[in-house]
C-alpha cells in the first residue's frame, strides 16, 4: 500500500486556535423556560456552510519534499481561499505519477479530486510510450495553469568552454568521447540532452545515473561532460563555481537564469523545452464547476507573494486556463513525441 501524507488547507492562515471544550450535555443540566423556547427557534438555523462543505484533495504524484510539493504547499491555501473551501494535500508518488493519475480519472466529476500534474505524466509518458491507464487527452479536464520551470546547459568546470557555441565545436571534434548525464533512461534532463545532442549533431554519449544528485558528482569529478536540470537544483551548484550554465531552454530570457542566453542567443534555435505544472480534474467535469475552479486559480496566482516564493523555488508563475494548459501539454508531447521516435527512446528501455 502507497504512503499517504495529507495537509488540509483552509480560508485561515495559520492553525485554527483549538475551542474550549463544552459542557457535556446532560438530562439534569438545568434549563430555564426561556432556554426551552428557544431550542425550536436554534433547531430551524441554517448550519455552517463550512459544516456542509466536503474538502478538495489536491493529488500530488510525487513525494512530500520534492519540487512539486512543494508548488502544491505554496498554492493550496491560496486556492481553498479563493474556492471557500478546504483544500487537503495528498502525496501519491510512485510508478511515475501513473496511479495518482489514474485516481483522479475514476473520481467523481464534482471537482472535489485535482491533480497537480507536471509534464512528465501528460507530455513526457505518453511520448515515451509508457503503457498507459488512461488517456491523457480523453480522460482529464485541464482547468488551469500555475507555472513553468525551463532548463539550463551545464557543463563541467572541467570543460574547456564558456558558451554554447564553444560547447557544439568542442564536442564535435571529440564525437563518441563527450558524454551527458541524465537522472535515468527517458526522463525529463534525457530528453533535454538527446534534443541538445540532435539539434547540434554533437554526438555525445548519454548516461543514466539515479537521481541528479549522482550526476553532479560526476560533473564535479569530471567525468560528466554535459547535464540539463531545471534552475531549482542548478543554482547551487553554479553559485558554488562546480558547473558553468551556458544557455537556457526557455523562449526567452527568463529571472530564473539572470544574464543566461536561450538556446536561440546562443546559436542553438529550437533548444525550447519546459516543465510545467497544471491542475487536472477528471473528464466530463460540468462546465460551470471547471470555471469556478479556473476563475479561482486564477485569483489565486495572481497574489504577488505567491508569485515571488514559486520564483524563489525555480518556477515560473503562469495564469492559464484549461486551454492554455492542454496547449502547454500538447505541445510538449509533440516535441518529445517526434525526438524520441527518431532516436527511439523508450521508457522500458
Amino acid at each position: 500500500m502507497q504512503s499517504c501524507r495529507r495537509q488540509p488547507y483552509g480560508d485561515m492562515a495559520g492553525p485554527p486556535l483549538l475551542p474550549t471544550r463544552p459542557r457535556p450535555f446532560s438530562l439534569d443540566m438545568p434549563m430555564n423556560r426561556r432556554s426551552l423556547l428557544a431550542l425550536p427557534a436554534l433547531a430551524a438555523l441554517p448550519r455552517p456552510a463550512a459544516a456542509q462543505a466536503r474538502p478538495t484533495r489536491l493529488i500530488v504524484p510525487f513525494p512530500a519534499g520534492g519540487a512539486t510539493d512543494a508548488v502544491s504547499r505554496l498554492y493550496a491555501p491560496l486556492l481553498a481561499q479563493r474556492l471557500g473551501t478546504t483544500v487537503v494535500i495528498e502525496n501519491r508518488p510512485g510508478a511515475g505519477g501513473v496511479p495518482a493519475a489514474e485516481l483522479v480519472v475514476r473520481a467523481p466529476t464534482d471537482g472535489l479530486t485535482l491533480l497537480l500534474a507536471t509534464s512528465s505524466i501528460h507530455s513526457t509518458a505518453p511520448a515515451t510510450g509508457a503503457n498507459l491507464p488512461y488517456d491523457v487527452e480523453k480522460d482529464f479536464t485541464p482547468l488551469a495553469l500555475i507555472g513553468a520551470a525551463p532548463s539550463l546547459v551545464l557543463v563541467s568546470r572541467t570543460v574547456p568552454v564558456n558558451d554554447l557555441r564553444g560547447l557544439v565545436a568542442w564536442a564535435k571534434a571529440r564525437r563518441g568521447a563527450v558524454n551527458y548525464g541524465s537522472s535515468g533512461v527517458a526522463t525529463t534532463p534525457h530528453l533535454n540532452g538527446a534534443l541538445l545532442d540532435s539539434l547540434g549533431d554533437l554526438g555525445m554519449v548519454h548516461v543514466p545515473y539515479r537521481g541528479t544528485g549522482a550526476v553532479y558528482a560526476e560533473l564535479l569529478r569530471g567525468d560528466v561532460h554535459v547535464l540539463l536540470d531545471v534552475p531549482a537544483t542548478a543554482a547551487s551548484h553554479i553559485q558554488a563555481g562546480t558547473v558553468k550554465a551556458l544557455a537556457v531552454t526557455s523562449e526567452r530570457e527568463t529571472p530564473l537564469a539572470p544574464g543566461v542566453p536561450t538556446g536561440e542567443a546562443a546559436g542553438l534555435p529550437g533548444l525550447v523545452s519546459e516543465t510545467w505544472f497544471g491542475i487536472f480534474g477528471p473528464a466530463n467535469m460540468p462546465p460551470a464547476l471547471a470555471a469556478r475552479i479556473t476563475e479561482a486559480s486564477g485569483a489565486a496566482m495572481a497574489d504577488p507573494e505567491l508569485r515571488a516564493r514559486l520564483l524563489g523555488l525555480g518556477v515560473d508563475p503562469r495564469a492559464g486556463d484549461g486551454a492554455a494548459l492542454a496547449e502547454a501539454a500538447r505541445v510538449e508531447r509533440e516535441r518529445w513525441t517526434g525526438l524520441v521516435r527518431r532516436l527511439n527512446i523508450r521508457a522500458t528501455e
